[in-house]
């Protein structure tokens, strides 16, 4: 399994995680699944009402459940989660892994105090639950999106 994104929504994700350092960023990511991977399209931040945010997340419930509504309302696919990381790290915690979704895919944004940013990418796997997948980066979601037919 692949991940593809598009470089401006690749800079835009890096971007809305850089604005709210120290803080960790947390939301879902829109794009389309196959049995060969994911591309993804768009994200919605979803605020972070962790108790200690430099070190964790936790989607607020009101935000949670606007992002379900404004994909169903567009007619768009979640298929995955994003957090960031304060310490530029892209390796899953203890409460990554122990926290992770059931099924997609799950992003990690390592942004420390650099001005660079990077990502990493997590699917499920049958026998070790889950696995880091490979990210593909281009100009145009098009030549992803044909990827996964």
């Amino acid at each position: 399994m692949k991940a593809f994104i598009t470089e401006k929504i690749k800079s835009e994700l890096e971007e809305a995680c850089r604005r709210r350092l120290p803080y960790e960023t947390c939301g879902v990511l829109f794009g389309r699944s196959s049995g060969s991977g994911t591309a993804v399209d768009g994200f919605s931040v979803v605020r972070n009402v962790s108790i200690d945010p430099r070190r964790s997340f936790s989607f607020d419930p009101a935000d949670w459940v606007r992002a379900g509504y404004e994909a169903q309302k567009n007619q768009r696919e979640i298929v995955g989660f994003f957090h960031s990381h304060p310490n530029g790290t892209v390796h899953p915690s203890e409460a990554d892994v122990s926290g992770m979704p059931p099924g997609g895919t799950y992003w990690i944004v390592g942004c420390g105090t650099e001005n660079e940013c990077d990502i990493a990418v997590y699917g499920p796997h049958p026998d070790t639950g889950w696995e880091r997948l490979h990210l593909s980066v281009s100009d145009g979601l098009n030549t992803h999106k044909d990827r996964l037919t």
